[in-house]
């Protein structure tokens, strides 16, 4: 009941904002999109999106907030993986690499290390660039549920002036690294319901809690019935604002553009926090016509937080695709304005807080760098 109703809400929404109502054919669309949402995690937030969503991203984790901080990458590799799949996959991605081209100075292969630490996680480690045999990246593969992740890191020890690309100039050992990686690992858990999936920031279907300072994650979203849709959302925790590079300042190098038609350009909400929305459709004249729509949603907030992060959304359709059969090809958007203003409208005011995203300190106070 509550979803459809959002769902006639959306329509009556999107009439007003486009001056005419949509047609029965776009309410239908709307309706399909919009009356059986899920709720996904997004960091420390969450969002409702159409339930054939496919929810994928990477997260870079900081620790420490001065000079010498270290990061640690985390990606999904795959979202419904096993243990043999991936271990399948791992051996060809070692195989692959031992059999390559060979390190220039030690003329040996570039895999330095390769160890199964127990049948869900796969550590992997090689060599920086063919020119040197200092240095070197390491990978930990890891599935969780049926999420396979991989964390990655590298290491500088050896490199000539490797105090310019360690912060603060303190070189950390491979061993080092590789303990940071198993460390962040044992940090990861999946959880069920968004709702109670508890602190730590959401990456898809889990959630990493290791004590990360600061989180830099980008999310996306793809329909497969609309291989042209993609929804990005980047988020940074601490950054500060930048009021002179908003978005509001930002949009008006569109102004003038015939090619442009730009259906809103206004002050938004995201996630409680202040933001700044811009919805728009491009004419592409350079691919014969095609029509392309581009919305954007961006927060403004003078007191960043890892539960008040920078928070940046895109909602693209047409273009080239990238994914599909006819990847490479140029196509429009596969939804008309109204269709895609009525998803953005049921996403966008749906984000939210996490409960329980941030973890409590001994004296009640929740912890916030």
């Amino acid at each position: 009941m509550r979803r459809t109703l959002q769902a006639a809400v959306t329509v009556v929404m999107v009439a007003l904002l486009l001056g005419c109502g949509p047609t029965e054919k776009e309410k239908k669309v709307i309706e399909e999109l919009t009356s059986n949402m899920k709720t996904v995690c997004m960091g420390r937030l969450m969002m409702d999106v159409p339930q054939d969503g496919n929810v994928g991203g990477r997260v870079k984790l900081f620790y420490g907030l001065d000079e010498s901080f270290k990061t640690v990458d985390v990606s999904i590799e795959a979202p419904d993986s096993t243990v043999e799949s991936m271990r399948a996959t791992v051996d060809a991605e070692a195989e692959k690499i031992d059999k390559g081209d060979k390190n220039w100075k030690t003329k040996g292969s570039m895999l330095i290390d390769y160890r199964v630490i127990d049948n869900r996680t796969l550590y992997l480690r090689q060599y920086g660039a063919l020119t040197s045999a200092a240095g070197s990246k390491h990978e930990l593969h890891l599935l969780v549920g049926k999420t396979q992740l991989v964390l990655t890191a590298d290491s500088y020890e050896g490199v000539p002036e490797a105090g310019r690309f360690e912060p603060g100039g303190k070189v950390e050992s491979p061993e080092q690294v590789a303990a940071r990686l198993l460390k962040i690992a044992r940090e990861v858990r999946a959880y069920d319901n968004p709702e109670k999936a508890g602190p730590g920031y959401c990456l898809g279907p889990v959630v990493i809690d290791s004590d990360q300072d600061e989180e830099e994650g980008n999310t996306y979203m793809t329909l497969d019935r609309y291989p042209d849709f993609l929804l990005t959302t980047y988020s940074r925790g601490l950054v500060p604002d930048q009021p002179s590079d908003q978005l509001a300042q930002r949009v008006k190098a569109t102004e003038g553009f015939p090619e442009i038609h730009v259906f809103r350009n206004r002050d938004a909400t995201l996630g409680g926090m202040k933001a700044h929305e811009w919805l728009a459709r491009r004419t592409d004249s350079d691919h014969d016509d095609i029509t392309l729509l581009k919305f954007v949603a961006e927060s403004m907030r003078p007191d960043p937080a890892l539960m008040r992060p920078y928070l940046n959304i895109n909602l693209n359709t047409g273009g080239q695709l990238t994914r599909g059969p006819e990847a490479g090809t140029y196509v429009s958007s596969s939804l008309t304005p109204k269709e895609a203003m009525g998803l953005w409208d049921a996403m966008i005011p749906s984000i939210r807080l996490r409960p329980d995203a941030m973890r409590l300190k001994g004296n009640g106070n929740w912890t916030s760098p």
